[in-house]
């Protein structure tokens, strides 16, 4: 029995993998490394969130580079795993939404755009206020 995609991340895949089409073809590269981003910014939202509670900028210098490897291992795992579960997807994705109507289409897209800017303002804001 096949499963019914998943609104979020397989809307995402399949509208970026549909946008960039030409350059990619069928597997979706640019989409799969989207969606990664999307999920590093989250994970990244929530550590600096909490680091913040607990430590100041001047607390943290010492383990900047910590930091900085931890982010990379996580991205790579999430790289592969993403790699493995929307590689070659898009013709099942596509078969799923082909009957979309052009309002939510246009609705749609307006909700994937939003969820890749999204992301990135509480590090905006926290970067700014974060004393």
């Amino acid at each position: 029995m096949e499963t019914k995609p998943k609104f979020f991340f397989d809307y995402i895949y399949y509208r970026m993998t549909k946008a960039y089409f030409k350059w990619d073809g069928r597997t979706g590269g640019t989409a799969i490394v989207a969606i990664m981003m999307i999920q590093m910014l989250y994970i990244i939202d929530v550590l600096v969130f909490i680091l913040r509670v607990f430590y100041t900028r001047n607390q943290l210098k010492d383990f900047n580079n910590y930091g900085k490897g931890f982010i990379i291992i996580i991205a790579f795992i999430l790289l592969i795993y993403n790699y493995r579960k929307y590689n070659g997807s898009y013709n099942k994705l596509r078969y799923y939404w082909k009957d979309e109507s052009r309002t939510m289409r246009v609705y749609k897209g307006l909700l994937v755009i939003v969820s890749l800017i999204l992301p990135w303002a509480p590090l905006i804001l926290m970067g700014m206020f974060w004393k």
